[in-house]
C-alpha cells in the first residue's frame, strides 16, 4: 500500500513538472523567444508529448527557433496527429492540399482531413459523455 501511494505520489509530481515544462516553452515562445521554446518542446516531444510534438512540428516547419526543415516538421506533426492531436491532422490535411513544402496529395491530404473529423467527433463525444 505504502509503494503504490508512493508511486502514485511520484507519478502526480512528474506530470505536474510535465506542464509546467509546456507552459514554459509555450510562455518562451509568446514571448518570441523560439530557440527557447524548441529546447523546451523537444524534450517533452521526444517524452511522446502530443501537443508539444505539434508545437515542435509548427516551429520547424516556420523556421522560428530552429533551421526550417519541412520533413521534420511534418513528422513531429504526423507523430502528433497519430496521438490524436486534432490541429496536427488538421495542418497536415491542410499541408498536403496546398503542397506547401510538401508535393501536393490531394489523397493524402484528405487522409489526414478525415482523421481531424474523426478526432473532432471522438472528443465532441467525451465531452458530451460528462455532461449527464
Amino acid at each position: 500500500m505504502i509503494l503504490r501511494t508512493g508511486l502514485f505520489l511520484l507519478l502526480a509530481v512528474a506530470g505536474v513538472a510535465v506542464a509546467d515544462d509546456f507552459d514554459d516553452a509555450m510562455a518562451a515562445m509568446t514571448k518570441g523567444e523560439h530557440k527557447e521554446a524548441y529546447r523546451g518542446f523537444k524534450r517533452l516531444a521526444k517524452r511522446d508529448h502530443v501537443e508539444a510534438q505539434f508545437q515542435l512540428g509548427m516551429l520547424y516547419l516556420s523556421g522560428k527557433g530552429v533551421e526550417q526543415d519541412a520533413s521534420q516538421g511534418i513528422g513531429w506533426l504526423k507523430e502528433a496527429a497519430e496521438s490524436g492531436s486534432y490541429l496536427a491532422a488538421n495542418e497536415l490535411g491542410q499541408i498536403y492540399l496546398s503542397g506547401k513544402g510538401v508535393e501536393r496529395d490531394e489523397a493524402e491530404a484528405i487522409k489526414w482531413l478525415e482523421l481531424a473529423t474523426e478526432i473532432a467527433e471522438q472528443n465532441e463525444g467525451e465531452a458530451e459523455d460528462g455532461c449527464d
